[in-house]
């Protein structure tokens, strides 16, 4: 009966759709999330799901972020509210969270309770500000999503959190479906009690459960696609799951193939029930993975690397062979070794999944526009690719350097009409040490950092770790001019761990008091103690005139028990770029984009050009 209530409702929202493009909007965890192919192997399955869909009419606009629960999604600035503006009244909205509601200081409490239990009885407060109740608090946010998504005229969906790859035998164990029946927290009575547990068929802690209630509750859609993915897991089993479907070491992310096939399934189910089924496609053919390659602004003469996959189930001939010609600027490969114009790929027992590795390579500026062309027998397939091109040539060099040979960090050392700052959250400059190396030298001098409270005391890295902690970073920031933009052309930086090999670390880049636009450039898991990694990234970044680029380090430990004196070490890091008047709007540029002299008048820097005076920001000092 519930099965059906929950095919009715899909059916009555799934109205005939206005002309032109409708979206569906992901919210979720970084199961989900989106991937920079030259950054990590994991692939979240929402970077597929695009390609189930008629892009005719539907696209996917998937805002997946690594590390957020329930809550720190509704509440950070640059997510739910930054959704919410990108909608439109017709659109979906895909809803899948649990992972880090679950918590991993205390599992199954919400995170708010008990930090007050912590302040009350004189406890460190917990620096993971993750964390809900099924009962409650995970069930509350689920709601504001709801409300305030209807209410916008957009139709939400609920969908269950992919399973954890934890295998007991022929199952998977109930903390891997989200349900912590065997081991979780609660707070009776002013007392905290840990490490409670219920009977198997009590799904009071079922993160799964309450997320199908709420569905009931609020007449909404329930894709249970956490029990499709435990049965897909069985199908495949352990060991053929472990090396096809997640990534090395990795219980919880899943890599190209296990991204495709969740984001699959996930579109069979929203078919089945009858959601914008007319629009999606489950094809049998060979198809391509996304369906178009979008490279957006990049810069000439620096190189973009992307990828796609070919796919194909159920093939006729069983056996054969795919063709790939690459035009223009592009070059493909199959090993990410060698690339050339053109490719040649095998498959047999009428199934294909293969990796294609893509380069671009433009020189000149404006709008590029090139294919793949896909051929195998008398089938014929392209992939577009498009690009549009900024030429750095007639930019002032500016750069920012923080050296950090010792703590307090030091300010940094700038070049060009640019302010630049460092600051810390939930972290702590511990001390130096100079046992490290980086296979050419050794016992070089690093700062150490380590996990803190709010105060800067120092705590322990909490156990259960496996993703970033959103209130946890090192910040690095550089402010344009308010009369020009900044270009970013290299992030780079000396990076470690030390008493440790378990440290773990995300490179995100953000904008603004709020960090939107946020993009991982850079990913470690498990660094090789005191061993120095010389990390040299060259990301696609426009700094607006007067607005900041944020570059944060957000470090985790993945251990199973919390555990101090391990620490994560930077040094030499690095942002630099070019500054240019502003292509668009009605600033007058004051600042000649000739090099100055440095000067120091009051304490104050500021830089003198053409027999003027400017500060940091580019305004004309009298």
């Amino acid at each position: 009966m519930k099965k059906l209530f929950t095919i009715l409702m899909a059916t009555i929202i799934c109205l005939p759709m206005a002309n032109g493009a409708v979206k569906v909007h992901t919210i979720g965890d970084s199961t989900m999330a989106e991937y920079d192919e030259n950054t990590t192997d994991k692939r979240g399955w929402g970077m597929y799901l695009g390609s189930f869909f008629d892009p005719a009419f539907v696209t996917v606009n998937n805002r997946g972020k690594s590390g957020a629960d329930t809550r720190s999604f509704y509440t950070g600035a640059g997510y739910w509210p930054s959704v919410k503006s990108q909608m439109s009244a017709g659109d979906y909205l895909i809803i899948q969270f649990a992972h880090n509601d679950e918590g991993t200081v205390t599992y199954g409490m919400d995170n708010l309770e008990y930090a007050a239990y912590c302040q009350e009885h004189n406890l460190p407060a917990p620096t993971d500000a993750r964390g809900t109740n099924p009962q409650t608090t995970y069930r509350e946010y689920l709601r504001l999503f709801i409300d305030e998504a209807r209410a916008l005229g957009v139709n939400p969906i609920l969908v269950g959190p992919i399973c954890r790859k934890y295998f007991s035998g022929n199952t998977i164990r109930r903390n891997g479906q989200h349900d912590l029946g065997d081991k979780f927290s609660k707070i009776e009575n002013g007392v905290l009690y840990e490490s409670q547990s219920l009977p198997a068929n009590d799904l009071s802690m079922s993160y799964v459960e309450a997320m199908r209630i709420v569905a009931e509750e609020k007449g909404v859609p329930f894709i249970n696609l956490t029990e499709a993915t435990k049965e897909m897991y069985l199908e495949y089993g352990e060991t053929q799951c472990t090396q096809l479907l997640f990534c090395n070491g990795d219980n919880t992310h899943t890599n190209a193939m296990g991204g495709n096939l969740i984001a699959r399934q996930a579109a069979q189910m929203m078919k089945e029930a009858g959601i914008l089924a007319e629009y999606i496609t489950i094809p049998t053919s060979i198809t391509a993975n996304p369906t178009s390659i979008e490279i957006g602004e990049t810069y000439s003469g620096v190189a973009q690397n992307k990828e796609f996959l070919l796919t194909g189930f159920g093939l006729e001939p069983a056996s054969g062979t795919v063709e790939l010609h690459a035009t223009g600027a592009l070059t493909i490969s199959s090993d990410k070794e060698n690339y050339s114009k053109t490719l040649e790929v095998s498959y047999a027992g009428s199934t294909l999944f293969q990796k294609i590795y893509m380069r671009a390579s433009y020189e000149n500026e404006g709008e590029h526009n090139d294919s793949i062309v896909i051929t195998s027998g008398e089938a014929h397939l392209s992939v577009p690719v498009s690009a549009s091109v900024i030429s750095l040539a007639g930019g002032s060099a500016v750069s920012a350097t923080w050296a950090i040979n010792a703590k307090p960090v030091a300010d940094a050392v700038t070049e060009g009409p640019i302010a630049a700052a460092f600051s810390m959250s939930n972290m702590m400059a511990a001390d130096t040490k100079s046992e490290f190396s980086d296979g050419e030298a050794n016992d070089i001098t690093m700062v150490r950092f380590h996990n803190a409270d709010a105060s800067g005391a120092k705590t322990a890295w909490p156990a259960g770790e496996i993703d970033e902690n959103a209130s946890r970073y090192l910040d690095f920031a550089i402010t344009a001019p308010a009369t020009m933009e900044i270009r970013i052309t290299g992030i780079s930086m000396d990076i470690a761990s030390h008493s440790t090999s378990t440290m773990c670390y995300h490179i995100n880049t953000g904008f603004g008091d709020g960090f939107t636009d946020v993009k991982t450039i850079a990913e470690k898991v498990n660094m090789m103690n005191k061993t120095i990694e010389h990390l040299a990234i060259t990301p696609t970044l426009t700094i607006a005139a007067g607005e900041t680029l944020h570059v944060r380090i957000l470090p985790w430990h993945n251990l199973g028990e919390a555990k101090s004196g391990k620490y994560i070490c930077v040094k030499n890091v690095v942002i630099e770029g070019q500054a240019f008047e502003p292509v668009q709007g009605n600033l007058t540029p004051t600042l000649p984009s000739k090099e100055g002299v440095k000067i120091l008048r009051d304490g104050v820097l500021l830089i003198e050009r053409n027999g003027a005076v400017y500060n940091v920001q580019g305004m004309e000092v009298k």
